[in-house]
């Protein structure tokens, strides 16, 4: 049954087993095109094709090569892949099916040098790759359109002063704009990291040494020609490897994405207490609901979503760097199953993102309730009082003040009798209660513009 006014949903995402290719499909449609088995067979034939066009060209046989020959890759439709699939479920083979395939498409005289001296790994570190490449490019469109949501925020409460906490108890004041503006700038640096890290990609052979190339064409200049075709895929070429390529650099760029989860959760987090303080409230969906029983209620769920997936990509993306440091001397096969995994963990830090900025936008700012924490909370200003009691050398301002204050509340207004009667000038403590949130705001937003460009 349909309800007047709803559209019927779907029931294909009903049975999946990851909610990624359920429930948050749309979401991360993106993540999919990029992790999922269709794309690695299509980059794994863009790269057999690459090699093949350069293989030809260097061995005397460049009149050989077609530009139509790209259209295998170019072309690729689903027919074809599940055409690859069911070679595959002959050879057994992954690499092989691929090879097979492309091998159907090419004349009689070119078939015997699909692949040639290539390994599968030569090809499966480059489209992994591609796709880790690809993958990063889509995260860091989130994490982009994230900080602008922030940025935006902290624009508008650059003005919004509020009681700070240290270990949650009452602290000299800041700025909500202030805050947000810290956040931005973080986050900002996170994504100037992310962009710039190379990814590697090599044709090295079955140990890494090039064996089977100088053994067959020794005259050929092996350095230069696997440089062009790692180069030409966009992955930055290296000479040193096993049979496969050290993990190191899939490490680093891993554990930077962590690292951005690990910012994600600390963001949610913080956030979700400013609403349990009333400093923030959201925007009220007239059809949604925020509790089965109490009908009063508007729950921070996009943060609490947004943080439950980058935990769970923290986690993941912690087991992918530290295996990817390891392997059995030159080759062994256990990290093959573990890279088809690592789009989960892209794919969950997406959707912290995604929701992240959702919930950003529908914040608004409690000033009221802020107003009336500064106006009940004035025990803040003994920091501003001992010191100034300190200038004037007594030495004891700090034990009087503690006597005075420690674990009372008072009153913004009872602190103000007391500045006066010590002789501190209105000035003096309203510059104290502004301090530098409005400059050092401006300051980290600028900062952001510049690493977001």
């Amino acid at each position: 049954m349909v309800l007047k006014g709803m559209k019927p949903l779907s029931s294909e995402n009903l049975f999946n087993l990851s909610p990624l290719d359920g429930r948050y499909a749309e979401d991360v449609r993106d993540i999919q095109d990029m992790f999922s088995e269709s794309r690695l067979i299509k980059e794994r034939i863009h790269v057999e094709l690459i090699y093949l066009k350069a293989f030809l060209q260097s061995t005397g046989r460049k009149n050989w090569w077609k530009t139509e020959y790209m259209s295998i890759y170019t072309d690729l439709s689903t027919k074809d892949l599940d055409y690859v699939k069911g070679i595959e479920s002959h050879t057994k083979h992954d690499v092989a099916a691929v090879i097979e395939f492309i091998k159907v498409h090419l004349p009689e005289k070119i078939r015997p040098y699909v692949h040639f001296g290539l390994t599968s790994e030569d090809v499966n570190n480059l489209a992994h790759g591609l796709m880790i490449t690809g993958s990063r490019e889509i995260l860091l469109t989130h994490l982009k359109e994230f900080i602008e949501e922030i940025v935006k925020q902290a624009n508008s409460a650059r003005d919004s002063k509020m009681i700070g906490r240290t270990h949650g108890e009452v602290a000299t004041p800041t700025s909500m704009g202030k805050e947000l503006a810290l956040y931005a700038l973080r986050f900002a640096r996170m994504y100037a990291d992310i962009k710039s890290l190379k990814i590697p990609g090599k044709i090295m052979g079955a140990t890494g040494n090039l064996n089977a190339f100088v053994g067959t064409y020794p005259q050929v200049d092996w350095f230069e020609v696997t440089r062009e075709v790692v180069e030409e895929l966009g992955l930055e070429h290296t000479l040193f490897s096993l049979q496969i390529i050290p993990g190191d650099a899939y490490a680093v760029m891993l554990d930077a994405v962590k690292r951005l989860s690990g910012l994600v959760i600390d963001y949610d987090q913080n956030i979700w207490t400013y609403f349990m303080l009333g400093y923030l409230f959201q925007k009220a969906d007239a059809d949604s609901i925020g509790s089965s029983t109490m009908p009063h209620k508007i729950n921070p769920i996009k943060f609490e979503n947004s943080e439950g997936n980058a935990q769970i990509a923290e986690s993941s993306l912690t087991f992918f760097s530290q295996k990817f440091m390891k392997t059995r001397l030159q080759r062994d096969l256990t990290d093959s199953t573990v890279k088809r995994n690592i789009g989960t963990a892209f794919g969950h830090i997406s959707l912290a993102l995604i929701y992240a900025k959702r919930g950003t936008s529908d914040i608004h700012i409690n000033t009221r309730k802020m107003e009336e924490d500064m106006a009940n909370n004035g025990q803040f200003f003994s920091e501003l009082i001992q010191l100034v009691e300190r200038d004037q050398r007594a030495s004891d301002g700090y034990d009087h003040l503690k006597k005075q204050t420690r674990g009372k509340r008072l009153s913004y207004a009872e602190m103000v009798d007391m500045m006066t009667e010590a002789g501190i000038k209105s000035e003096t403590i309203d510059m104290y209660v502004k301090g530098k949130t409005k400059e050092i705001c401006d300051l980290a937003l600028s900062e952001v513009s510049n690493l977001l460009t």
